[in-house]
């Protein structure tokens, strides 16, 4: 086969991809990358395309490294032999899978071991061909296992094609999530069509590159927290913005389950979730909200509308009142000249004939008072009427002499007058006009004609109040509410608007209603106890009111509720009866009754959630609503009616005081992630770092003012610590790799001399590696069927688990001795002398300082670093960058459990070399320990892990260059290390 060009490989592996394709050069297994092919609707696995066999699987399988055809095309009876259901099965699971299977086809006759794992969108197969055969009960009872797997198989086959045909013809969307990413296993139509996407695009991608839209929404979040935490997550008319078919986003809700989906041994293998689409009824119901929302505000108009009628009538049953109290006056002293003057110029709109008597003909209406009377301009009578005008307060004049022009003589002449200016109102209490009352008392007969005229005004004036309490009664007419005016103690009925007599039909009463008792005519208010409130405002006049009272009382079996207002009327100082307002306030009661019933629907929603939840009322922001899932945050601490920083007081000093004001302030929503917060164990008195998840929306009260905060709040301490330990440890493999790196490009600048001593030692790792291997996995699986096959009698002898375990022991001895010759081949490549360069030092040593961060900042050591005396020099600056992370990070890991570590690293210039010390305070070491510190696969602290071949690393690559190390130790001391080498340059 004619060597071809190496395609790029179509996968991430971790490292540079030369260097993954040399480990798949060399390695000694075959290896092969499948990529999955599905059917038509992209929901399930039926075949599987070649991306890449290694040196190995062509041999063995005799194939190109990249076959055109797929497998099950060069391997059919793979799907027989169970080996198709294998591969899918572990990429499913993204589980690494392991199987044995006997092979007998196209002259291919052996028995596989095969390994198989998912990574990202492909499927990594290792296999292991063994081409003896083994013994026949052995090969017997791994035939009869796999026929067993292989009916099993069919069985899950048949499972799996049942589940499909469910998911597909479920008549909700129904899907599967699995790993970090929530890459999508499964979906149905109706869950694709949910997310306007075709199956295609999303099966086997992560969602939110199937379906970007979805970014930031919160739902994969979900998914991982349900993975992780195991517990099921229920969201109820939850929002979404999805694309639409004309490819704008769109708003839609949805109510969904995502449920952990766990494997037969109990770990999650995905999450599922089960969506409806709500959006309909959702938006149906907030139609409906703002329909009784306008609703309401009609109902507040109309009752401000009926307050303000009632308040202009009380205003003329006042003026009423000032009006009969001046008219008793009048009549106290006729004959009088009456007037009424408008507006700030005092234009007459009404005066009696003593008047215009007085005024000597000269008054007019519309004219004013300075054009009338233009001699009482001097004599401040002008200048009183402005003050009673300007101040609303009336003015009484007595025996007032004023200077009157005389038609007869032509000439002033001396009069006196009682007078009085009353100023009069509008239904807003604003000064409209003045009354004048004037009575002439210079001339007795004068004063006789003006009686007979003032007996006619007051005439006038009786008729005019008649006229006005009609004019009040058509005001009530038109009122919508319903008033009755009631008399005397047993409250006889007076009056009555068209309202009332609407609300109120007599029951069985057939005559008029005037005049006769409340009770005679509606015989149930007594049983309703509205009697005792008519009698308690006829006797004491103070105002009652009963609001929202079923009309039932009254009415059997009425849906509507009333409010009533009673105010006792006096006419002459006197209580004569009492006045009764009702309101209709049905829409209003049966408005707050149905909030009040969403409000508890909600609360049970919020009781029930898994989710923590709380509400914060007031500029205090007091806990007025705790659901069990928050109060589970704070156990055993009283948080209810308390102000959030007097129950929670080690929040004062960090951030959420601020956070919490501010959406307070602005109404702004805040998301928070992964916040930092530290609270003291109510059981052990500590403080403890907690990490949160949580939402804080503001609540608007019925003005829309905020009158409150909403708290979501999920805790996510374990998960956020099992981050951080994860991105600790990806930075230490970083610092792994890195060394790798270097040590990949010093293999470049070997000599001959190691050149050839590797060559040997490849040959005899391989030689071992392909002697060894088969035989001790031969041993293994005879170990694996000696078990299957002893009899149950004889496992019960204790004698014989005791020698089996050893001999697993001793396999995985043997298995790890292998494992050492590929270490000491790779230690031989190290150690390999590269070429010199100039050294900056303080940047090397800086570089090695970042890459054990993280391990000084766990073991709280400090590290001092002193290269002011280290001379210029050349070496190798990947074997000196070896030299020194060793020796550093050696120091840190050996360091005393009793005390902080110090370590501290000095370089010098003695005679013509540079010499290298690193000193530390750790565990320090015995000169026994001492002795055999530098020997490979030497290791004297069994409880840090390690290889071994670290300081003997250190050890060769100094000597190659011709320099030497050495140490000094006393266990409980500390130890230092010196490394001396020679300055080259």
């Amino acid at each position: 086969m004619p060597d071809l060009p190496a395609p790029p490989l179509p996968f991430d592996v971790a490292g540079s991809e030369d260097f993954s394709r040399t480990l798949l050069e060399v390695a000694l297994t075959g290896f092969i990358l499948f990529r999955p092919v599905y059917d038509a609707a992209g929901a399930s696995i039926i075949d599987l395309a070649y991306e890449y066999l290694n040196p190995v699987a062509q041999q063995a399988l005799q194939l190109p490294q990249r076959p055109v055809e797929s497998f099950l095309t060069c391997f059919p009876m793979a799907g027989p032999a169970g080996i198709f259901a294998f591969y899918r099965d572990a990429f499913l699971s993204r589980d690494t899978q392991r199987e044995a299977f006997d092979v007998q086809h196209n002259g291919l006759a052996g028995y596989l071991h095969l390994v198989a794992r998912r990574q990202g969108a492909l499927l990594v197969v290792s296999f292991l061909d063994t081409r003896d055969p083994l013994p026949a009960a052995q090969a017997q009872a791994l035939r009869q296992s796999q026929a067993r797997e292989t009916d099993a198989r069919h069985a899950a086959e048949r499972e799996r094609n049942l589940l499909q045909a469910l998911l597909t013809q479920a008549p909700v969307a129904i899907g599967l999530f699995q790993g970090d990413d929530c890459v999508v296993s499964a979906a149905n139509d109706q869950l694709c069509a949910m997310w306007g996407h075709a199956p295609a695009q999303v099966l086997g991608r992560p969602l939110l590159e199937g379906v970007p839209e979805l970014r930031s929404q919160g739902f994969t979040e979900l998914m991982q927290q349900v993975a992780s935490t195991r517990v099921p997550f229920v969201g109820t008319e939850a929002p979404a913005q999805l694309r639409q078919p004309d490819g704008q986003l769109a708003t839609h809700y949805f109510n969904f389950v995502y449920q952990p989906l766990y494997a037969p041994d109990g770990t999650v293998l995905g999450v599922v979730d089960i969506a409806v689409d709500v959006t309909e009824q959702v938006l149906a119901r907030q139609q409906v909200q703002q329909l009784n929302e306008e609703l309401e505000l009609r109902v507040t108009a109309r009752s401000a509308e009926a307050r303000a009628a009632l308040f202009e009538v009380e205003q003329l049953r006042e003026q009423l009142r000032e009006q009969l109290r001046l008219l008793s006056q009048i009549l106290g002293q006729v004959p009088a000249a009456i007037a009424t003057l408008s507006g700030p110029e005092h234009h007459f709109s009404f005066f009696n004939a003593p008047y215009q008597a007085l005024a000597a003909g000269r008054a007019a209406l519309g004219r004013t008072v300075a054009e009338v009377f233009p001699e009482v301009e001097e004599q401040g009578f002008l200048a009183l009427l402005d003050q009673v005008y300007t101040t609303g307060q009336p003015f009484v004049g007595t025996e007032t002499a004023a200077m009157l022009h005389d038609p007869a003589t032509g000439r002033a002449e001396l009069r006196y007058v009682d007078f009085i200016y009353q100023p009069l109102f509008d239904g807003q209490q604003r000064t409209q006009g003045i009354l004048a009352f004037i009575l002439d008392v210079t001339d007795r007969v004068r004063t006789r004609k003006q009686a007979d005229t003032l007996q006619a005004a007051m005439l006038a004036v009786v008729q005019r109040q008649a006229q006005q309490r009609q004019e009040l009664f058509q005001i009530f007419e038109q009122t919508p509410v319903a008033i009755v005016l009631l008399r005397e103690p047993d409250h006889r009925i007076d009056y009555f608007n068209s309202a009332f007599e609407e609300l109120f039909p007599p029951e069985e009463w057939a005559g008029p209603l005037q005049g006769h008792s409340l009770a005679e005519v509606y015989p149930r208010v007594k049983l309703a106890g509205m009697v005792e409130l008519l009698d308690k405002v006829y006797a004491t006049g103070e105002s009652q009111t009963v609001l929202d009272m079923p009309l039932a009382k009254l009415q059997p079996g009425s849906p509507r509720y009333l409010t009533f207002a009673y105010q006792a009327y006096r006419e002459q100082g006197r209580i004569v009866g009492v006045a009764a307002f009702l309101y209709d306030v049905t829409d209003q009661v049966l408005a707050r009754l149905l909030r009040e019933a969403y409000q508890l629907r909600l609360e049970r929603l919020m009781m029930q959630a898994p989710a923590a939840i709380c509400v914060l009322g007031g500029d205090k922001l007091v806990f007025e609503l705790i659901n069990p899932g928050y109060q589970q945050l704070f156990p055993g601490r009283a948080l209810l009616g308390r102000p959030v920083l007097e129950a929670l007081p080690e929040l004062v000093g960090q951030p959420v005081p601020a956070m919490l004001w501010g959406v307070y302030e602005t109404g702004v929503t805040f998301e928070g992630q992964e916040i930092h917060m530290q609270f003291t164990n109510e059981q052990t008195g500590h403080i403890e770092d907690r990490y949160f998840n949580f939402i804080y929306q503001a609540r608007y009260d019925a003005a829309g003012a905020i009158d409150g905060l909403v708290v979501f709040a999920f805790e996510v301490s374990e998960q956020t610590r099992t981050r951080q330990q994860v991105q600790a440890l990806n930075e230490k493999l970083a610092a792994i790799n890195e060394e790798v790196r270097a040590t990949n490009e010093e293999l470049n600048n070997t000599n001959s001399q190691l050149t050839r001593t590797n060559a040997d030692l490849d040959t005899f790792v391989y030689s071992a590696s392909h002697d060894l291997k088969s035989p001790i996995t031969n041993i293994e699986g005879l170990l694996t069927a000696l078990r299957e096959r002893l009899p149950a009698t004889v496992l019960t002898d204790p004698l014989v688990p005791r020698l089996l375990g050893m001999m697993d022991g001793a396999v995985a001895r043997f298995q790890q001795t292998l494992d050492h010759l590929t270490d000491i081949t790779r230690l031989q490549e190290v150690v390999l002398q590269q070429p010199a360069e100039a050294i900056d030092l303080p940047a090397l040593v800086e570089n090695v300082r970042l890459d054990i961060l993280p391990e000084l900042t766990v073991a709280g050591a400090t590290l001092t670093v002193d290269l002011s005396a280290c001379p210029a020099f050349q070496f190798s600056p990947k074997n000196l960058r070896s030299i020194v992370y060793n020796l550093l990070s050696n120091a840190v890991k050996y360091r005393a459990p009793d005390r902080p570590p110090h370590v501290a690293l000095r370089c010098v210039r003695v005679g013509g070399q540079v010499v290298l010390t690193v000193q530390d305070n750790s565990l320090g070491l015995s000169a026994a320990q001492q002795g055999e510190l530098f020997q490979m696969f030497r290791r004297l602290h069994s409880h840090v892990p390690g290889s071994g071949v670290g300081l003997y690393m250190v050890k060769k690559m100094v000597e190659n260059a011709g320099g030497t190390i050495t140490v000094q130790s006393e266990p409980g001391v500390g130890s230092t290390f010196t490394v001396t080498l020679p300055r080259m340059g």
